[in-house]
């Protein structure tokens, strides 16, 4: 049920999660502490003759071989053929297939005389050094005779010509010649430059009589077919750059180990024998530092750094350990140097050295100090040094894993102690070859760690053990075979030693998986819970596996703890609430909800420790308030980090049940709460705050909640408030806007509150003027507000209005009667916006004349009464109001064309002023302010014994005035019949005007001769024949000319008849006029192509009464015997009809009315 409630609360998932990977790592655990650490597999490959010495580099395995002796006969000598010579063979292990074999200039070996058939030959190579990159091979024999031999990657042919590439041949060292190499130490910077990648730069060789030499090597020959350009210097072809002999041993015993390197200016070189070790410090050159590039490989960099101790001035730090080894050899652990991509880039400096001696291996870690650290000649880099005694013969299985052997060393059946063959130097382990077997000891452990015999053939000897310093590879090789040591998770084991030790953070380093953490961590918090560190032991409890320390067990470990167990107790929980899965809602909840009790409750314990010792008079208590603060700023990024796991409504009843007001505001903005905020804000009367809390939030109900309190009493920050959030409802926040009822005028205020409600009231007008005029609100209910507040604004005592003060101070309201400054009222009342299509304000103007009347705002009253339209309410308000001016001012308002409407209102002015004033000279006065009223307009409202004299002068003037007037009417009558006279006059002209018509005209519309019949001419040169210009004509006609037409074809029909009978008594529409108005009346509804056919062109001929006769153009008058005003009627029908035909030339008007008509209709195609 309880999963369920926390379900329903909705808590988001949060922390982190194991899952089942806990389990697996264990299970591979397991599997791995089954699989040996190490194996040693044999290498299939057959050797052409017996192995003399492998190195491998970089995954370039080189081998050398001794060769093969020349056959001899049964004295000894030479039978005749030549044998083999010792070969270098080099197989890059990437490509295996492609073996490359390179003969030595060395002779074949030989077998002795009188040898049995199992008698080795023997050889003159002493030694074959390779470098860490597999470019180069120096090979030395017992005879001081030394070869270099370049195994790299060979260039490409010189010239595209050339089918041979390169060759590797070996090159003798003349120059090193007599001096038997027992060791080398090759330059670190021999292949960081791809153009030097052919020479080894500075190396230094420690030879078999005690001596240190540099020199520099380069193969003349493939500087030639390179493309490369490196200097050889004039007239020299030898490999020897450079030789310089540095130094020189005391004892002149054989080198057998030898190590520069250089950091920064400084620089270091270990030197080993059988039985001593030096450091040589100081400062080393820079090849190339201030050199040219052709001289830079002739730079010898490390004399500088022996001139010290070559002189005797300083002798460098040794260290010799008794016993005479067979084979000394000096190891150097070098770490990867790797990009962010994890891509191999070259050799670190080395970190760790082991030499193999007598009594047992001399192991130590390199520090090479800054340049900020002094490091003198004399001094040494090797620190951490211990000798690590070979382990005695074991009893055990051979494969031992993890097992203790006693350090101890064994001696063989002589009394001597067996020391290893080779050696080679891990990160983590020492590999040691015996003769008949191979084992390797823990660096951190000193124990063996795996040992495994060797299963040798007669006859065949372990001979050394190889290591390649890039790809971590391990090689042992006998005399016929090679063996690879496979090592798997070499440091699968080191953090159980680093346990064993005590050291916790490299344990948890090299853990491997979750269990070996959880281990190491429950070891480290059982140790911390010895010495009383409950905090580290609670930080480590919190970080271990729930499997290792069960979370009970821990809770209860620390309550049992007392007081100092509370502090662990909080910081195991919060630790412990950071680790637990996303899906345990439930233990969240529960284990954040207890962390907030135990914060509260120290919280509380750090006041009652302040206040006794406040009590005491110590100063520990600024001490306890510190720690109060920290704590409660720990709570604060608590309640933050988990405010998802944690039920509000738990977190508020336990800070309010503490006391914790300042945490309880803060967990109410963390969660949201803004409610509880400013309602605690109101309750406290902080209104500043509650208006500032109440702007941190977007809710608006809230805003609608609390605007009534916060604008009476905070109304400044209320309003700046209600600016900043535009998405509130202006309509919901009326209520709280609106002004209070209004006392009775007898009511008193207090000058403080009234100061205050004053205050109130112009803030809320502020804010609704905001909504209206920037934010563009066009609701009614808005506007109506804000002139409400306009309108019922209280006055205060230094407000210049009618109000009264008291004696005692306080503020009486104005009465209706009064009236307060109405500036601002009138201000919005006439730039009130208005809607767009009515152009009326968005108030109402019945309830703004209602208000104002009721507030005494008379000239607010005038102002709406003109809005509404009322001007002559407008303007008997204004006159009763005794304000002349603004009379005047409604009297202008009405628009210019209701010109009777404004004279009407001027009057009226008029008449008050004359009845008001009773002067003469002021009503004169008035006269002037507008043009619409004459002094005898108001000469009605004057009594009647007024005497003519107090305004003769102003009647003469108007007197005058009419006079002038009266003479331009009669000048403008004059004008106009002298127009009309010269209208006439042209119209007559046009009578008798002609055209010229040449007699091969042909109609515009049917082009035949125009003469054969009656035709009408237009000034525009086009003609038509008379029944071919009505055909056209009622083709473009209207409806309504169409009916004209047939209405003037009807009336003239009857002197059309006899024409008509005599053409061949054909029937027309005009023979029957009850016919005509049936198909008249049918013609109406059936369309307009029904109207054009009515129309009869012989009958319209007939009608117009036209002919043309033989003699001429002369109009021929056809009888009648119809009276004068007959026929006047008839002749007016027929102009009528004439002008429906040839008022205008259809072709000329058809252009001009084409001009605007598209080449292609819609929907027609091109």
């Amino acid at each position: 049920m309880l999963d369920e409630y926390v379900e329903g609360l909705a808590l988001p998932n949060q922390g982190w999660e194991d899952g089942p990977k806990a389990l697996i790592e264990a299970a591979q655990d397991q599997e791995q502490s089954l699989e040996p650490m190490f194996s040693l597999g044999k290498v299939q490959f057959s050797l052409p003759s017996a192995l003399f010495s492998l190195s491998c580099c970089s995954n370039i395995l080189i081998l050398t071989v001794i060769g093969r002796p020349a056959p001899t006969t049964r004295s000894g000598q030479p039978a005749g053929g030549g044998g083999q010579p010792p070969q270098v063979i080099r197989i890059d292990l990437d490509r295996p297939t492609e073996v490359e074999t390179i003969d030595l200039f060395i002779p074949p070996p030989t077998l002795p005389v009188n040898s049995g058939y199992n008698q080795k030959p023997s050889t003159t190579l002493h030694k074959v050094h390779v470098d860490p990159t597999g470019r180069h091979c120096l090979v030395t024999t017992t005879t001081g005779d030394n070869y270099y031999l370049y195994i790299g990657v060979l260039p490409p042919s010189p010239s595209p010509s050339s089918q041979q590439p390169p060759q590797r041949r070996p090159k003798i060292l003349q120059k090193l010649k007599g001096a038997i190499i027992d060791s080398v130490s090759w330059s670190t910077s021999s292949g960081t430059s791809s153009s030097a990648s052919f020479a080894t730069r500075d190396m230094l060789l420690g030879t078999a009589t005690g001596q240190v030499i540099e020199t520099s090597l380069l193969d003349p020959t493939l500087v030639e077919a390179s493309s490369f350009s490196l200097p050889l210097g004039a007239g020299r072809a030898a490999p020897e750059k450079y030789v310089r002999l540095l130094y020189t041993l005391a004892e002149r015993t054989p080198i057998s180990g030898i190590k520069a390197e250089q950091w920064g200016k400084r620089g270091v070189v270990i030197i080993s024998t059988g039985t001593r070790i030096y450091q040589l410090v100081g400062v080393a050159g820079s090849a190339g530092s201030g050199q040219s590039k052709k001289e830079e490989n002739d730079v010898c960099v490390w004399e500088k750094l022996f001139e010290p101790y070559s002189s005797g001035d300083v002798q460098p730090k040794s260290l010799e350990l008794p016993g005479e080894p067979p084979n000394s050899e000096l190891h150097f652990f070098n770490p990867l140097r790797t990009d962010s991509r994890g891509v191999t880039l070259g050799l670190q400096s080395p970190k760790a050295v082991a030499w193999l001696t007598g009594p047992g291996i001399y192991h130590g870690t390199l520090s090479f100090p800054p340049s900020s650290i002094p490091l003198h000649a004399g001094e040494g880099v090797i620190e951490s040094a211990s000798l690590i005694p070979y382990p005695s013969e074991p009893t055990s299985p051979t494969h031992i894993t993890s097992m203790s052997l006693s350090p101890s060393g064994h001696e063989d059946a002589e009394g001597r102690m067996e020391v290893p063959v080779s050696m080679v130097l891990t990160e983590w382990h020492f590999v040691l070859l015996y003769e008949d077997r191979i084992r390797v000891i823990g660096v951190l452990s000193d124990q063996v760690v795996w040992e495994e015999p060797l299963d040798l053939p007669p006859g065949v000897r372990p001979l050394r053990l190889s290591a390649d310093p890039l790809r971590k590879t391990i090689w042992m090789y006998t005399n016929e075979g090679i063996y690879e040591l496979v090592m798997k998770d070499e440091d699968r084991d080191v953090w159980k030693t680093y346990l064993g030790r005590g050291n916790w953070g490299l344990a948890r380093r090299y853990a491997k998986n979750s269990t070996h953490r959880s281990r190491v961590l429950t070891t480290e918090a059982s140790h911390y819970l010895t010495a009383g560190k409950f905090i580290q032991a609670a930080q480590c409890f919190a970080q271990a596996d729930p499997r290792e320390s069960p979370f009970e067990e821990v809770v209860l470990l620390f309550v049992d703890k007392g007081e100092q167990g509370r502090d662990a107790l909080r910081v195991f929980l919060g630790a412990r609430l950071e680790r637990l899965r996303k899906t345990d809602l439930t233990q969240r909840l529960m284990l954040a909800t207890w962390l907030v009790e135990i914060y509260l409750s120290k919280m509380n314990q750090l006041e009652d420790l302040a206040a006794a010792e406040r009590t005491k008079g110590e100063d520990e208590a600024a001490n306890f308030e510190i720690e109060k603060t920290l704590m409660a700023e720990d709570l604060r990024g608590f309640l933050v980090t988990y405010k998802d796991n944690l039920d509000p409504r738990t977190v508020f009843d336990l800070i309010a049940s503490h006391g914790r007001n300042d945490l309880l505001l803060y967990f109410a903005e963390v969660v949201g709460d803004h409610e509880r905020i400013v309602t605690h804000w109101v309750l406290e009367e902080e209104w500043t705050k509650a208006v500032t809390a109440l702007s941190k939030q977007e809710d608006l109900e809230l805003y609608y909640r609390f605007a009534p309190v916060l604008l009476r009493q905070s109304p400044k920050e209320t309003v700046d408030a209600f600016k900043r959030q535009p998405s509130l409802d202006v309509r919901r926040l009326l209520p709280a806007l609106a002004p209070p009822r209004r006392p009775t005028t007898s009511a008193k205020l207090s000058p403080p509150l009234a100061a205050a409600t004053a205050t109130s009231h112009q803030h809320a007008i502020h804010y609704l003027l905001f909504t209206v005029l920037d934010q563009g609100n066009t609701s009614a209910a808005v506007h109506n507000t804000l002139l409400t507040l306009y309108a019922t604004a209280p006055t205060t005592a230094n407000s210049e209005s009618n109000s009264e003060s008291t004696k005692d101070g306080s503020v009486e309201f104005a009465s209706p009667k009064t009236s307060n400054t109405e500036a601002d009222l009138l201000h919005f009342l006439a730039t009130a916006p208005v809607h767009p299509t009515t152009s009326q304000p968005y108030y109402d103007l019945d309830y703004a004349l209602r208000l104002c009347l009721k507030h005494g705002k008379v000239q607010s009253c005038v102002l709406i009464y003109s809005k509404m339209g009322l001007w002559e309410e407008s303007v008997d308000l204004a006159l009763e109001s005794g304000d002349l001016e603004l009379a005047k001012v409604c009297a202008e308002k009405p628009p210019m064309e209701m010109e009777s409407t404004r004279k009407k209102l001027w009057l009226k002015c008029a008449k008050w002023v004359v009845g008001k004033k009773s002067d003469i000279k002021t009503a004169m006065r008035f006269l002037e302010s507008t043009d619409l009223l004459k002094i005898e307009d108001i000469l009605p409202f004057f009594p009647d014994f007024v005497v003519i004299d107090d305004f003769k002068d102003e009647i003469c003037t108007a007197l005058e005035g009419y006079s002038a007037h009266i003479e331009r009417l009669k000048e403008d009558m004059d004008d106009a019949t002298r127009s009309a006279e010269a209208i006439k006059s042209d119209i007559a002209n046009l009578r008798n005007r002609f055209v010229t018509v040449d007699a091969k005209e042909k109609c515009g519309s049917c082009q035949l001769q125009l003469l054969t019949r009656q035709f009408y001419v237009f000034p525009c040169q086009h003609a038509f024949h008379a029944d071919c210009l009505i055909n056209e004509v009622t083709q473009h006609l209207g409806p309504a000319s169409l009916r004209r037409m047939l209405e003037l074809q009807a009336q003239l029909s009857p002197s059309s008849a006899p024409a008509a009978k005599s053409r061949g008594a054909r029937a027309t529409l005009v023979d029957d006029p009850l016919l005509q108005g049936r198909k008249l009346a049918a013609a109406s509804v059936q369309g307009l192509d029904q109207l054009r056919k009515l129309v009869l062109p012989d009958a319209l001929l007939g009608a117009v009464g036209v002919n043309v006769g033989r003699k001429g153009d002369r109009r021929q008058e056809q009888p009648t015997v119809r009276n004068e005003t007959e026929e006047a009627r008839l002749q007016s029908l027929r102009d009528q009809l004439d002008d429906l035909l040839a008022s205008s030339c259809v072709l000329c008007e058809r252009a001009v009315e084409s001009i605007e008509r598209p080449f292609v209709d819609e929907g027609e195609e091109m």
